[in-house]
């Protein structure tokens, strides 16, 4: 099992302003016409929503299957893909972000969502790319959100396993899960009165971890104003701790949250997970499906948690 210090990066490349970076402020006119924008107190703007330029979903929303012959069968690409711009500087990032800033990201992706849900589409997926290991191609600070056709199978999977644990046990697994990392205490992270940290029994990956609400909602659409603020204020120290432990990795997050129209639904828990990108999948996990983590989640959450520790002290 490798130590956690064997997974931090060395000499990580800084994001400078970019004189043709199409999300910095005053060049506004390269993006698409923008969907949404929070003002500054100087007229201008402090976040901004457009379409994805290179969207991975676009069109009028048809849903019909096309038969392509040889018994293949497609459907059309239909639905949105949205860049949440999180701040007009080039350098700023949610790890050494002010909590209202971060807030107000949380808060423009909860705005989207419900916009997004209202439309009719099937599933809302948001996330974050951080670094060119986790998939960016631009290092100017944003999120991404895509409304789907169709509910996607991972997470229809996610489902039919807490529903499944529902029907046999009736409680909800992600709340058990909860309970049993919080009685068990060497995997959490952090925690305030809202929300939970922690890495999972069976971490995929190196400091694999989880933000989990108290409050049993399945739906990330439906938390409310105390909550995000308890959730923007927590996300941030994790992410500082990251930063600070790993030196500044890339890494993907993602809310998992129930597919529109299934809000109500007992046996789900809205939750985010965050995964560095500090190994590589090969051979033997595209064969068999099984992730292989060199280290223990107990040594790294203790590590990270020393981390947010630091953080929250200063």
């Amino acid at each position: 099992s490798k130590r956690p210090d064997a997974f931090r990066r060395q000499q990580r490349e800084r994001a400078e302003p970019n004189a043709t970076c199409p999300f910095c402020q005053g060049r506004e006119a390269e993006t698409p016409p923008e969907l949404f924008r929070l003002q500054d107190d100087k007229g201008g703007w402090r976040l901004r929503v457009v379409p994805n330029k290179f969207a991975a979903l676009s069109g009028d929303g048809s849903r019909d299957p096309i038969a392509n012959g040889l018994g293949f069968t497609s459907m059309p690409g239909s639905g949105s893909h949205e860049v949440v711009i999180e701040s007009p500087r080039h350098d700023w990032d949610i790890a050494i972000a002010r909590p209202g800033e971060v807030y107000d990201v949380l808060a423009t992706y909860r705005l989207r969502h419900r916009a997004l849900r209202d439309s009719g589409t099937a599933a809302v997926i948001i996330f974050r790319n951080h670094g060119a290991g986790g998939g960016t191609s631009l290092p100017h600070p944003h999120s991404q959100i895509v409304a789907a056709p169709v509910v996607p199978l991972l997470i229809r999977h996610r489902f039919d396993v807490a529903l499944q644990h529902h029907d046999e046990t009736g409680h909800c697994l992600y709340v058990e899960m909860l309970h049993r990392e919080l009685a068990d205490g060497r995997r959490i992270v952090a925690q305030n009165e809202g929300f939970v940290a922690f890495q999972p029994f069976a971490a995929a990956s190196p400091f694999e971890t989880w933000i989990v609400p108290r409050r049993h909602r399945a739906s990330f659409a439906d938390t409310t104003e105390q909550e995000l603020a308890q959730f923007a204020a927590l996300l941030r120290d994790v992410l500082a701790g990251l930063r600070q432990l790993l030196d500044d990795p890339d890494y993907n997050y993602v809310i998992h949250s129930a597919p529109p129209g299934d809000e109500g639904r007992p046996y789900f828990l809205w939750h985010l997970q965050i995964v560095p990108r500090l190994t590589t999948p090969a051979g033997f996990e595209l064969g068999s499906g099984i992730s292989v983590n060199p280290s223990s989640p107990e040594m790294t959450a203790a590590s990270l948690r020393e981390a947010v520790a630091q953080v929250e002290a200063t």
